[in-house]
């Protein structure tokens, strides 16, 4: 029987020898997930982005803005209310029966409107913007919905729904000559005015 060769290399591995174990984990440290790449956190990031923008809509009352944009003066529309007890404002031509409000004066910030009758309609936080808006309407024009200022709308005097016809007065304050008015609204313009609401049967 042959002896087999000596290894005159003392510092060969040996074949049978056991592979290096793996460097210990800093404390503390965890792998960071395959899926959680740069791509996916840009893509979290525009999604809360997106969260915040709808959140700041909710919180501003406002749901829907029209094709044109931010309402200034002497645009008309019409308001509705939606979920969670928010008020929109729609854009329409100042011709249309459903142009039931005009906007009179616009403000930036929190500022109050003038003297008058005018709904308030505040658009943003902070600096923000009011509205002020005044009925769109003229002398024989009848109205329904009055108690709400979501609900009023532009009928036809023989509706059965109707409330009130509109008599409108030149000049602010004018409130004594509506003498058969059951509502008097008065705005101050420009230009002043008095609207005088009575009922259809009524002469004003």
């Amino acid at each position: 029987m042959t002896t087999p060769p000596s290894d005159d290399n003392p510092f060969r591995t040996p074949s049978y020898a056991a592979a290096p174990a793996p460097m210990p984990q800093a404390p503390g440290h965890r792998p960071i997930p395959h899926w959680f790449t740069p791509k996916v956190r840009i893509t979290l990031i525009a999604c809360v982005v997106l969260a915040l923008a709808v959140g700041s809509l909710s919180a501003w009352g406002l749901s829907r803005v029209g094709s044109s944009g931010t309402p200034t003066n002497g645009d008309c529309l019409y308001l509705t209310r939606e979920s969670g007890d928010r008020i929109a404002y729609h854009h329409v031509g100042c011709s249309s029966d459903r142009a039931t409000y005009k906007v009179e004066n616009t403000y930036r910030g929190g500022i109050a409107c003038p003297p008058g009758d005018y709904v308030r309609f505040r658009l943003g936080s902070g600096a923000g913007q009011t509205l002020c808006l005044a009925l769109n309407v003229r002398t024989g024009d009848c109205l329904r919905g009055l108690d709400d200022d979501t609900s009023v709308a532009k009928v036809s005097c023989s509706d059965p729904a109707v409330q009130d016809r509109v008599q409108i007065l030149s000049g602010y304050g004018r409130d004594d000559e509506c003498e058969r008015a059951d509502k008097v609204l008065t705005y101050t313009g420009p230009p002043s005015r008095t609207l005088c609401l009575a009922p259809p049967g009524e002469n004003i």
